[in-house]
């Protein structure tokens, strides 16, 4: 098959390129990220694709913490879901694998995945010695059309939950404008009024609602006072919440 893998660590992506050709017999091609990516004419049989790139993350988040971003106008942070979101699109879709290590601040970006883009092969890259075997497997299930999901991703995917992100916190456009304005830095009424538009009457209102919306969505969060719950899972998932190819389908 051909196998586009798209990993920005050379030190993983080489080995484990090399396992897929020698040991599994696919014609793999590499990209370093998604926008590396768009010059590849392919087809390709499965596009494997990690979720977060470090150079795209750290340029972003220079320019995120020097507060130069604005949720309406810049690009926003490029990740995986982009190059699945344009492979998705070409005339001969690929498979698609996320290929993804299990750290928390995935979760947000596997359940969209999942629920708004159809992905249904799921791999970590923590899966023991044999990466490549790992891999392997879920390459086949993604270019068979089988769901495969693997064990140490398992729990941030609980299929059906009938809680979708389209549900709870992206339910409005104004809730998902003030999930942008904390991510980007703004802590207090003022501050999200001044990047969304909306009064800070109107934002200290709605508090209470996106709360609610969270506890439906992760009821594991702590049901604090409002403001501060929003601000403390807005910053521990900015990336998903600034996720360029997130904005342009949820704007």
């Amino acid at each position: 098959m051909r196998v586009l893998l798209i990993e920005d660590t050379t030190q993983l992506a080489g080995p484990v390129a090399q396992q897929l050709r020698d040991e599994h017999g696919h014609d793999v091609q590499r990209a370093r990220d998604p926008l590396e990516a768009r010059s590849l004419t392919g087809p390709f049989d499965v596009v494997v694709v990690d979720l977060l790139f470090e150079h795209l993350s750290l340029e972003f988040d220079r320019r995120r913490l020097g507060r130069r971003v604005r949720p309406t106008r810049d690009r926003l942070l490029v990740t995986g879901l982009t190059a699945v979101t344009d492979f998705l699109a070409r005339p001969e879709p690929s498979g698609i694998v996320l290929w993804t290590s299990g750290e928390a601040n995935r979760r947000l970006h596997l359940l969209y995945a999942e629920e708004e883009l159809g992905i249904r092969a799921f791999c970590s890259k923590s899966s023991g010695t044999g990466k490549a075997d790992v891999l392997n497997a879920a390459i086949a299930a993604a270019a068979a059309g089988r769901p495969h999901v693997d064990p140490v991703l398992s729990a941030y995917l609980p299929g059906s939950h009938g809680h979708p992100i389209s549900r709870t916190i992206f339910r409005e456009e104004k809730h998902r404008a003030i999930w942008r304005a904390v991510a980007l830095g703004a802590h207090s009424r003022e501050e999200i009024a001044e990047l969304t538009g909306h009064p800070r009457r109107t934002i200290g209102n709605l508090m209470p609602e996106l709360l609610a919306e969270l506890l439906t969505l992760d009821p594991g969060i702590q049901a604090g006072k409002p403001l501060n719950e929003v601000v403390r899972y807005a910053n521990r998932n900015w990336e998903f919440f600034l996720d360029d190819a997130v904005r342009r389908r949820f704007p």
